[in-house]
């Protein structure tokens, strides 16, 4: 049985060896660069991750004046001019304000991560989308080429430059999708 497989090897080597596959070599960046649809995708996200951080700097400015205010009632309530019943009324408002302090800084961080979150699932959505548009783009060049396998550039020390079939790709996946922005003349 050892003998059968062995020999089932080499003949395997043999036929391989005298009709090496045809390979071809793909840039994924570059075509995330520029093809259309991934272009306006990215901009997208970017816009989202934009409105994010200033939705949580407006949130941390204003946990950032609670953060002042406290430490103003904090200072006022060790005043020596102060009377113990001027001492108890600050030292309320000062509880009053460590809560609504604790709070907003509470939601402050569930914002953070929720913003995060949101982001991070329009990027995993996003490379799902393109990866479904970019593989049957590659297999189609490919074969029009006569190509058995594809590998990705970024994954290898040298290629030859007559081996890389990432314009075709980024030509056929531009000539396939129709953007969603508007057109021109539409607007």
């Amino acid at each position: 049985m050892k003998t059968l497989t062995a020999l089932l090897s080499m003949a395997a080597v043999v036929v391989t060896a005298g009709n090496p596959p045809k390979t071809g070599v793909v840039d994924i960046n570059e075509i995330t660069k520029k093809y259309n649809k991934a272009v306006e995708q990215q901009a997208s996200i970017q816009k989202s991750v934009d409105a994010g951080k200033v939705t949580l700097q407006d949130k941390l400015d204003e946990v950032q004046r609670l953060k002042e205010d406290l430490v103003d009632t904090q200072k006022r309530a060790q005043s020596p001019l102060l009377s113990e019943s001027g001492k108890q009324q600050i030292a309320g408002e000062f509880k009053v304000k460590e809560e609504q302090f604790r709070q907003k800084y509470s939601a402050l961080q569930q914002l953070d991560q929720e913003v995060g979150k949101t982001i991070q699932g329009r990027i995993q959505e996003m490379s799902r989308a393109l990866d479904a548009d970019i593989r049957p783009a590659v297999e189609k060049i490919a074969k029009s080429k006569g190509l058995d396998v594809i590998l990705p550039k970024g994954g290898l020390l040298y290629s030859d430059a007559s081996l890389d079939i990432t314009d075709a790709v980024i030509a056929e996946l531009n000539a396939n999708y129709k953007s969603g922005a508007p057109s021109p003349a539409a607007k």
